[in-house]
């Protein structure tokens, strides 16, 4: 079992009993004063179960539940904002297999960060009893959709003549973002569109998402989708080109925001994104900061600095004034309508990054000893695990917030790129 800024995680035939739901979202529900809270929730066989425990562990508390259903996390934390709830649960563990699950905490419209994961910690050692009264629970899946779409405003562009195929892997988009882009004008076709089950791996990369892939290439559609079970991530696929690389997904979608967005004069990436989002933002007149992985850190880092674009390379648009966290459907629009005024740049299309990435089981300083001769001399930041850069090479070091494993992720020339597998294949 996993507790990070990412949330609780666990595998339900394992770790993530019922008895430890209900002891942290009972922990977590105790942060607050009685008062409305949202939950939501992904297609997992697991969900319905979770969610009712979590429900009645928060109303124990008082507080007045508004569930909205099957919905990708990013509308789950628009919609928080829209009803003005103080916070919630959305219960997703994004891109992890089937059998796992987990609780994503917000506070307010943003998910949790580094203090109140801490808090929510020391309110475990202390069991709380009702404040006196039984909260309230009220459906309301079936309205969510439409209040999400009356909000788009000019982000609800007319895409007619748009041909596109969407792969929601049977996760939360399924129902949301093929009739949304439908309701817009688009001819589209739903691939995995239904409530469950997911695939046995469902993270997002481009050999998960073959049949659409296929289409692409053959020239039937314009642009696709495909989508991991929550919907904060997202591949971008192209006409005659096919699914693109998590990295170049990310810069076409920070590319479309600084066309159409009012995005600032600072963005903020991870450091495991990709050299081609920071030289397509710098292209576009902003100062690129690098700071920790997780989107909350990044939702944090762009207010502290006045803010509102921001990404990670795993296919994470983040843009605060819509909603406070990775959002795979915000990308969809945004590139759809690129593709659609035919602006999509020849550098994203053309440029796959040359990035690795390993998972190592070992202390995170034993790692780095493995690498220590690489980068000898270079340049060390040490706010997320260890981040050595020269020039456009770099190599990150990091725990992993969401698995009990080392990530080793790096880019640059094939020399350097030869040495770190070098390194890799020696243990």
């Amino acid at each position: 079992m996993k507790f990070s800024v990412s949330g609780l995680r666990g595998r339900i035939d394992e770790d993530l009993t019922p008895e430890v739901v209900v002891r942290y979202a009972s922990a977590f529900a105790s942060l607050f004063e009685a008062g409305p809270m949202a939950l939501g929730r992904d297609t997992r066989e697991s969900g319905p179960a979770i969610v009712r425990l979590v429900s009645a562990a928060m109303m124990w508390m008082g507080h007045t539940i508004h569930d909205f259903g099957i919905v990708p996390t990013p509308v789950f934390l628009r919609l928080i904002r829209l009803t003005r709830s103080k916070g919630g649960i959305m219960v997703s563990a994004s891109h992890n297999p089937p059998q796992w699950n987990a609780l994503k905490f917000a506070f307010g419209d943003r998910l949790s960060r580094e203090g109140e994961v801490r808090a929510i910690a020391e309110r475990l050692a202390f069991p709380k009893v009702a404040k006196g009264r039984i909260g309230k629970y009220y459906d309301g899946s079936s309205r969510v959709y439409d209040l999400y779409l009356s909000t788009l405003g000019d982000l609800a562009h007319p895409l007619k003549g748009l041909r596109v195929v969407v792969d929601s892997q049977n996760g939360a988009t399924a129902g949301w973002v093929a009739r949304l882009l439908t309701d817009l004008g688009a001819e589209v076709l739903p691939i995995r569109n239904l409530y469950g089950p997911l695939p046995p791996d469902p993270e997002p990369k481009a050999e998960r998402f073959g049949e659409m892939d296929t289409l692409l290439k053959g020239g039937r559609y314009d642009v696709g989708f495909g989508y991991d079970p929550d919907g904060d991530r997202v591949l971008v696929g192209l006409k005659g080109i096919g699914v693109l690389t998590e990295e170049q997904t990310t810069a076409l979608a920070l590319y479309a925001a600084s066309r159409y967005l009012d995005v600032g004069e600072v963005a903020v990436l991870n450091y495991s994104t990709s050299i081609l989002s920071e030289k397509v933002l710098e292209r576009a007149g902003l100062k690129v900061v690098r700071y920790k992985v997780g989107e909350p850190n990044i939702v944090e880092r762009l207010e502290e600095m006045g803010g509102v674009l921001g990404g990670e390379g795993n296919g994470g648009l983040i843009y605060l004034p819509f909603s406070k966290g990775r959002d795979g459907v915000l990308a969809a629009l945004l590139v759809s309508r690129l593709v659609l005024e035919g602006e999509v740049p020849e550098e994203v299309v053309r440029t796959v990054p040359n990035i690795g990435k390993a998972k190592l089981r070992m202390p995170v300083e034993e790692a780095i000893g493995v690498f220590e001769d690489v980068v000898k001399g270079w340049e060390l930041d040490r706010t997320d695990g260890y981040y050595y850069r020269r020039g456009d090479n770099w190599l990150h070091v990091r725990p992993s917030n969401t698995e009990p494993v080392v990530r080793v992720i790096w880019e640059g020339d094939s020399d350097f790129y030869a040495a770190v597998e070098e390194r890799l294949r020696r243990i």
